[in-house]
């Protein structure tokens, strides 16, 4: 009979252990393996040998609202960041992804998270000819943009000028500052960001008019519903107790988020 009882004891704290789920459901505890590609300021980048930036941030608060332990997984193409999160080498992309119809073809997004704009980077000596309105889409200009993003979209569709990809952000400022380019192309905060930085021996400028609307949001598998309800979940969560917009606002202190 007590041998009955002891039974009976450890199945009711297994009941109630069950009762007392946070609503993590079997994904808690499981490492949130977060794909990043580090050569997006100030979203996400390297810095002193660290991946640092907004989503670095996102990534650290989202895997304690989840109670699971992450891992950052990086990557220098965007292709390859997709390709990991297909074959599921990784669980979240969290990279200042933009949502577009054929990306969401193939994968699930989070609810946005801010809303930014392709804006264009030109050399502060050019700013004369450069800086009117339309002028970059009339004139015969060389227009620099980053492979695979939707930059290089928006410059091939809308442009009358002379293109050229690149595959980091470093190497296309670079040739915006040598003479090789007349403008770059890029989001908001990466081109705030490049701007202002003092370590190049021209000055460079930032035009401050959104050229597009965009949603940024973190990228999942399409089958994964279930951690996709729990991101949206934390995503809600931040737009009432603040966190999401102070910590945008800590990585970019202007008003550059197309009214976000």
């Amino acid at each position: 009979m007590m041998k009955r009882m002891g039974w009976i004891l450890v199945l009711a704290v297994g009941l109630l252990a069950g009762c007392s789920s946070n609503g993590h459901g079997e994904l808690e505890g499981e490492a949130l393996r977060v794909g990043v590609m580090p050569d997006y300021p100030p979203l996400v980048f390297r810095e002193e040998g660290k991946v640092v930036g907004l989503e670095r941030d996102f990534a650290e608060q989202l895997s304690q609202d989840l109670e699971r332990p992450f891992s950052l997984h990086e990557y220098t193409q965007l292709s390859d960041l997709f390709a990991a999160l297909k074959n599921n080498e990784i669980d979240i992309i969290m990279s200042g992804i933009s949502i577009t119809p054929a990306r969401q073809k193939a994968f699930a997004f989070s609810l946005p998270y801010t809303t930014i704009g392709q804006m264009a980077m030109i050399r502060l000596d050019d700013a004369a000819r450069l800086a009117t309105p339309g002028a970059l889409f009339t004139g015969q200009y060389r227009v620099g943009y980053k492979n695979g993003t939707t930059g290089e979209a928006f410059v091939k569709e809308t442009m009358d000028a002379q293109t050229r990809g690149f595959n980091s952000n470093t190497e296309a400022t670079q040739a915006l500052v040598n003479g090789d380019i007349d403008a770059f192309i890029h989001d908001a905060p990466t081109v705030w960001n490049l701007a202002n930085k003092r370590e190049y021996p021209v000055k460079l400028l930032g035009l401050y008019k959104p050229l597009t609307k965009e949603q940024l949001a973190w990228v999942m598998r399409k089958n994964d519903s279930e951690l996709k309800q729990q991101v949206d979940t934390v995503l809600k969560s931040w737009v009432n107790n603040g966190f999401l917009m102070q910590t945008k606002t800590q990585w970019i202190p202007v008003k550059i988020l197309s009214g976000q």
